[in-house]
């Protein structure tokens, strides 16, 4: 009997100690969440846009725990996550991107399902309704390949989510990102909406998305691309390279200077304007302006005389010059020395980075490969002209010395000539640009040999 009499006493004692306890959350109380309100802005928006969700919830007398949404279009879940909350009430305001997808319809109905959840489980759910989901319609969109060039696809007529470009001159293959901005100097503008890849397949992406990628088969160049906003889906069609064509596709892997680069090597017509292909056509590159003028963004016009030459264009410094073989007066003068280099627009920095040791100028004194020297062309008759980066931007210092030829014939002294432009050579016998104090601007010069007169002109020129 007293055995029985302790037996009911402990678990009195136990039932009552277990029903006095709270956890760190309070009484364990069961109770079910409420959403006081609920409510989207704008209620009206653009697929790709981002709404604000403004939602307060409370329990009476447990702790919540998560606040969960799904963004509904059209019977299709095209947005969810899951929002933290805290304590017995919150006020949530919280932004959701609302994407654009492949096959949205125009003026879709969207609802917004809510789910509030407490710490025991205890579930309430809402739906916002009354919204309405618009596609976006763009006045053009940018092409942007990720080798930098650049295209206007404008708006099919008729068609109000198809966007085209003609007469492109591009690879057949290549990378993309669609733009509805692009900065001045033509890269992807991300404050309005970019479409790559995602997943294998065309969407809407932001500053960390991934290229695009598209092939044209049974072509040699790209010559047009359409793009389809409602199945963001990409159609292209091209043909074969013309005579006057040029592309990367056609050109050599060769090494010069330790520095690897595309050759090719043809017949140039004086006049003939050709047609940049791909990366070739990037608006960072500088073509020689002594030898070529570039007449559109994809196209160049040679200046030279007509003759076989090689082209050589350099991926990491962005350049294309030309070079013959066996150089020599009447046609052309050639310097040599240290100093110059062919224009570019990439840094010092930039190409020590791939080539290390090496700088915006190249040249040195001898004839050993075109790195060495550069051409000056024959403009008219007894008179050379040559563009030239100088002095280095690491050193502010160039000595160099014009020759007839690459056997280091009949040098031209400064000394025997009269420097008008800009006073930046010193010197009797090397052309020197010193740094002696008083720093010349590291930039590029234009240099007029005058042999009939004896006369330089050099002038800053801005390419």
């Amino acid at each position: 009997m007293n055995s029985i009499y302790k037996f009911f006493l402990v678990a009195g004692l136990l039932t009552c100690f277990f029903a006095s306890c709270d956890d760190e959350y309070g009484a364990r109380k069961e109770s079910t969440p409420v959403f006081e309100s609920a409510s989207v802005s704008p209620a009206s928006f653009h697929f790709g846009d981002s709404v604000t969700l403004n939602v307060t919830v409370a329990d009476p007398a447990t702790t919540l725990t998560t606040l969960s949404y799904e963004v509904v279009a059209e019977n299709r879940v095209i947005a969810s996550g899951h929002i933290p909350v805290d304590g017995e009430r919150a006020e949530v305001v919280h932004p959701i991107l609302v994407p654009l997808l492949s096959d949205q319809p125009d003026g879709a109905e969207v609802s917004v399902n809510l789910t509030i959840d407490n710490i025991l489980k205890g579930t309430a759910s809402t739906v916002v309704t009354g919204l309405t989901g618009n596609r976006p319609v763009y006045n053009q969109l940018y092409l942007v390949t990720d080798n930098g060039s650049v295209a206007v696809l404008k708006a099919q007529s008729g068609s109000k989510d198809k966007y085209e470009a003609t007469e492109l001159a591009f690879d057949s293959a290549f990378s993309f990102k669609i733009a509805e901005k692009i900065n001045n100097d033509n890269t992807v503008d991300y404050s309005g909406a970019v479409y790559g890849n995602v997943n294998g397949r065309l969407a809407m992406i932001d500053e960390k998305g991934e290229s695009a990628f598209v092939y044209t088969p049974n072509a040699e160049i790209t010559r047009s691309f359409v793009y389809d906003n409602y199945a963001f889906s990409v159609n292209t069609s091209g043909g074969s390279l013309g005579a006057n064509d040029w592309s990367l596709s056609a050109f050599a892997d060769d090494d010069v200077f330790g520095e690897t680069f595309r050759t090719l090597n043809r017949t140039l017509e004086n006049g003939q304007t050709y047609l940049l292909v791909g990366a070739l056509a990037d608006g960072q590159n500088v073509y020689n302006p002594d030898f070529f003028e570039r007449v559109a963004d994809n196209r160049v016009k040679f200046l030279g005389e007509t003759g076989a030459y090689t082209v050589y264009y350099n991926p990491v410094r962005k350049n294309i010059f030309v070079g013959v073989e066996n150089p020599a007066y009447p046609q052309y003068l050639l310097a040599c020395g240290y100093g110059l280099g062919y224009p570019t627009k990439v840094t010092t920095q930039e190409i020590g980075a791939v080539y290390a040791g090496h700088t915006r100028v190249h040249t040195d004194w001898g004839f050993g490969h075109v790195m060495n020297y550069v051409l000056f062309r024959r403009v008219s008759e007894g008179v050379y002209q040559g563009t030239f980066f100088t002095p280095g931007d690491h050193d502010h210092y160039a000595g160099f010395k014009p020759f007839e030829n690459t056997g280091w014939g009949n040098e031209k002294k400064a000394g025997d000539f009269t420097f008008t432009g800009e006073q930046i050579i010193t010197g009797d016998n090397d052309w020197t640009i010193p740094n002696d104090g008083e720093i010349t601007p590291s930039a590029n010069y234009r240099f007029t040999i005058n042999l009939n007169t004896n006369t330089v002109h050099v002038e800053q020129v801005t390419l």
